[in-house]
């Protein structure tokens, strides 16, 4: 029996290896920045160690579940590799979500900790009382005096030694919960596994190297920011956070730091190159870019690759499938338009898949599947979903799509966005991408409303440009002109804004549920 602890233990995979082999690797090094403070990799391995020594001395060890409800900080990613090195299962969300939200997940969850920022403590702790199983409240750190105990009170004490608990590669490090555009948000369970070859894929996608510097700008509540983050720290370099995204802070940063790398969505990207002060600006340390969420128009992407002149690059993922699944690299970039998503990281196989579970030829549209060791093991406490989810031997994205004649992954649409009107499929994603080509739309989503005659309308709700006039005639008359006939939208609304999880992603329920009796009266 000891000889199998001894095979499992030669295997180990943690969350915690990339503090403790990064701290073997680089001691003296920066891993993070934040403001005005450095923490090195040694510092950082140490402060994990002692922090999971305090957690397990609350019985916060394999298996406990902790939740963080908090922003960017360097306490965060002290907490994430603690957790990883205790065994503990971290779910991390966004602390800004309604209270009956929050609720919810901390119950779904049977979270037993529940870790915060300060200036939220009141109002979380609040939330936290409508959670049986929570067992303690406490703040990431303390600079106002609050008596709830901070990750620093869990950590003296204690001995920076690592626990080198027998904690399985398979074992779940997070419960990180989907982000609720279509329904109850669902806890995609993510092993040791699943994150750490999330990491690695990225340092893959990102082109990482030892002396790369990073940005953290975007929630590390988020999966996306929180595996780059990791897979910066895998490979040696550093990660600079910041709470959140300001063009002048950030230009300073790349100033002070001598940031290479940058991880922004592109709204962000636009913003900065209308920034006032970037002319002023140096940014010759900048060497890649990475952007997510949606394809960047190309406009934006030449100005920005002239003016910052670096290599930029798209990658895309989701929780379950703990991202990047895929990366549309630098070299295709002004050569390729669309709503390309590329090619698969070096540790993910894609595939198109039709209803009957059978794999379609290239250049044919089906649903794109996943699969490799950075697939989650299940979704906590709803095994049918799972079940759904990996039907014929592959992840199920819900995503529509297909590859092109260079084997390039083309999004097509949501599987449950496809809007079919007469009888015709009309892609949303199509008609978006259409809109937003016009100057006057600063923002356009597409979905399919009921109506009487037509089975479903395609409808557009549009956010204006500043300083552009609405005109639904005007953009009708733009949109027949660029689109078959029965994609054009029937009707286009007006919205001041769209509504968004934290993350950026458009909530299209809300939209429908705001649009579904649109047509009820007139049936136009």
């Amino acid at each position: 029996m000891s000889g199998s602890n001894d095979m499992a233990v030669g295997r180990h995979v943690n969350l915690g290896d990339i503090a403790r082999r990064g701290a073997r690797r680089h001691r003296h090094k920066t891993a993070l920045i934040m403001g005005e403070r450095r923490l090195t990799y040694g510092a950082l391995n140490d402060a994990a160690n002692k922090l999971a020594q305090g957690l397990l001395s609350r019985g916060l060890g394999r298996g406990a579940r902790v939740a963080v409800l908090a922003r960017n900080s360097i306490e965060f990613m002290v907490l994430y590799f603690a957790c990883g090195k205790a065994g503990s299962v971290m779910c991390p969300a966004n602390p800004d979500q309604p209270d009956k939200d929050l609720v919810y997940i901390l119950n779904h969850a049977e979270v037993e900790a529940l870790f915060v920022d300060e200036d939220r403590a009141g109002r979380l702790a609040e939330v936290a009382r409508q959670v049986p199983s929570i067992r303690s409240v406490h703040v990431l750190e303390r600079r106002a005096g609050t008596e709830l105990t901070s990750l620093e009170d869990l950590a003296i004490g204690m001995e920076a030694r690592d626990p080198e608990l027998p904690v399985g590669d398979r074992d779940i490090a997070m419960v990180m919960y989907t982000s609720g555009t279509t329904s109850a948000p669902k806890g995609a369970m993510l092993s040791h596994t699943n994150v750490v070859t999330g990491a690695v894929n990225n340092a893959f996608a990102g082109e990482v190297h030892d002396n790369t510097v990073a940005t953290a700008m975007l929630p590390l509540f988020h999966c996306g920011q929180l595996s780059i983050s990791s897979g910066t720290l895998l490979h040696g370099g550093t990660v600079v956070i910041m709470d959140g995204f300001q063009p002048q802070a950030l230009l300073e940063s790349i100033e002070r730091e001598r940031i290479t790398w940058i991880f922004a969505l592109p709204a962000m990207y636009r913003r900065l190159l209308t920034e006032t002060n970037l002319e002023k600006a140096d940014t010759s340390s900048l060497e890649f870019c990475l952007y997510a969420m949606t394809p960047m128009d190309q406009s934006t992407l030449r100005h920005a690759i002239d003016r910052l002149g670096v290599r930029f690059a798209l990658t895309s993922g989701q929780t379950e499938a703990y991202p990047p699944t895929v990366v549309f690299t630098p070299e295709f970039q002004l050569t390729k338009s669309g709503q390309y998503w590329g090619r698969s990281t070096p540790l993910t196989e894609v595939a198109i898949m039709d209803d009957d579970l059978c794999i379609v030829p290239d250049g044919e549209v089906g649903e794109i599947v996943y699969r490799g060791p950075m697939i989650l093991e299940g979704y906590l406490k709803d095994p049918e979903a799972t079940q759904r989810a990996f039907a014929g031997g592959w992840f199920h994205s819900g995503d529509l799509g297909l590859f092109d004649e260079d084997g390039l992954l083309v999004f097509v649409d949501r599987k449950k966005d496809m809007i079919k009107s007469g009888g015709e499929n009309v892609s949303s994603v199509k008609v978006e991408s259409c809109l937003l080509a016009h100057a006057d739309v600063s923002a356009a989503a597409v979905l399919g409303v009921p109506h009487p005659y037509w089975g479903e309308a395609v409808v557009a709700a549009v956010v204006a440009a500043p300083d552009a006039e609405f005109d639904e005639k005007a953009l009708i008359t733009y949109c027949k002109a660029q689109l078959a006939p029965y994609e054009v939208p029937k009707k286009i609304v007006q919205f001041t804004q769209m509504p968004q999880t934290s993350t950026g992603k458009l909530q299209k329920f809300a939209l429908r549920k705001e649009l579904v009796d649109l047509f009820a009266e007139t049936g136009k």
